[in-house]
């Protein structure tokens, strides 16, 4: 009797889990996605919509559009997207990554000589080990070049982003005296380019 109790209990919980993952997984906002036209069309970003919300929004969106038809766009659909979530404006591009594959990537600079990109893949760890992030950047210049790199603070890293930039001394003297901690890359890396563009 108490085994199927106990039995109760945890289908009772279980369903409970399943109702309130299942209204999360209903819930959209307000946003827009750009067309391969470049229109901007109003739109409700809807996720995640993976299960538990696995989704993480760099390889497929769901929106729902103003005669409330549910639509699905990949990276090589749309330019971009975006919204606005709990006072945060989110932006995403479609921008191509190492693997020669498109993904929605977070604009971190956009100039009009160089530009930098961002998208972070999660691992869940198992026994003693904890979860972790793998951040790549996307660097692109005007001419259309891209440096894809995984985002480290490693002599490598350094040494391909300034064989990237060697048209320009200064920048390349950035990168030499910078990118030496990880807790800074990002700093150092938006100061990168901000020269860049100058």
């Amino acid at each position: 009797m108490i085994k199927f109790a106990n039995m109760k209990c945890f289908i009772l919980a279980a369903v409970a889990i399943l109702t309130t993952m299942s209204s999360i997984a209903q819930s959209k906002t307000d946003g827009y996605y750009i067309t391969q036209a470049n229109d901007t069309i109003a739109a409700q970003i809807k996720f995640p919509s993976g299960f538990f919300g696995q989704n993480n929004f760099t390889s497929l969106i769901e929106v729902i559009d103003s005669s409330n038809a549910a639509k699905r766009f990949t990276p090589t659909d749309i330019k971009g997207y975006g919204y606005v979530e709990k006072g945060y404006k989110y932006v995403f591009v479609s921008k191509p990554t190492k693997d020669g594959s498109y993904k929605f990537l977070t604009p971190i600079y956009v100039g009009n000589k160089a530009s930098l990109y961002q998208y972070g893949i999660y691992t869940s760890g198992s026994g003693s080990s904890l979860a972790s992030q793998k951040t790549f950047y996307t660097f692109e210049k005007s001419d259309g070049t891209y440096l894809f790199l995984l985002g480290q603070t490693t002599k490598k890293f350094k040494n391909e982003l300034k064989v990237f930039f060697k048209d320009n001394a200064e920048v390349v003297q950035l990168i030499d005296n910078s990118l030496k901690y990880w807790l800074e890359m990002k700093k150092d890396l938006f100061k990168i380019m901000q020269l860049a563009n100058k």
